[in-house]
């Protein structure tokens, strides 16, 4: 556990940080024409509340943005939260999350792309919250490129293998390996969460972060709404 000091210390520095975020993300949602709301609390405000993997009863979020973007809900957040190591160490997390609404009827299998060789830690509780989330064997499907396999691993319920790949196919991994890294994708209850773990946020990266989100998006409700 981090000492009572050592973690306002840790919690400062972040919130600085946010600060400094706050005002790149202000600025790219009035480009794309969002509405920014700041901070939120997730307890006193009445506001829809961004979930998939992250959300907890102690997450903290601020330069929250809602709006749409051709055509698609869009909902964006600056998230913090601590997580517990297995050792009992305490990490404060740092999350960008652009959340797109899909168009569709049918549920859409959960699914998770995490980026390989990368920080894990941060989306720990996708295997606490869901531990029938299995890391799918990309090696018994040979159209699936190493640009992919050894950039991203997809995680998804095994009954759910064969539907996760009809929508996660080898042409779509081929873009996503070569424009997502080192994003994080999360589909869950027909919603499209991209992640950054990036601390640091500028314009370049919310640009990727909406136009990789969009077009993934796109695909999703192409494939599954046929």
């Amino acid at each position: 556990m981090l000492k009572p000091i050592k973690k306002q210390l840790v919690l400062l520095t972040h919130m600085q940080k946010t600060r400094a975020n706050s005002k790149t993300i202000s600025s790219f949602a009035k480009k794309i024409g969002l509405v920014y709301f700041g901070s939120v609390n997730q307890h006193l405000d009445e506001h829809k509340i961004i979930r998939g993997l992250t959300v907890s009863s102690t997450h903290m979020d601020s330069s929250y943005c809602v709006g749409t973007f051709e055509g698609y809900s869009l909902s964006v957040v600056d998230r913090k939260d601590y997580s517990v190591e297995p050792d009992g160490t305490e990490i404060l997390n740092n999350w960008i999350i652009f959340a797109f609404e899909l168009h569709n009827e049918t549920a859409v299998p959960h699914f998770f792309i995490g980026t390989n060789n990368h920080d894990i830690r941060p989306f720990h509780s996708l295997f606490s919250t869901f531990p029938n989330m299995k890391e799918i064997d990309l090696s018994e499907f040979v159209d699936y490129g190493d640009d992919f396999t050894t950039r991203f691993s997809i995680f998804a319920r095994p009954a759910k293998t064969i539907e996760v790949l009809d929508i996660i196919s080898a042409d779509i991994a081929k873009v996503v390996a070569a424009h997502f890294w080192p994003l994080s994708v999360e589909q869950h209850d027909n919603v499209l969460y991209i992640y950054s773990t990036f601390e640091k946020v500028n314009s370049a990266l919310l640009d990727k972060m909406l136009k990789n989100g969009h077009w993934l998006a796109v695909q999703i409700d192409s494939i599954t709404n046929n």
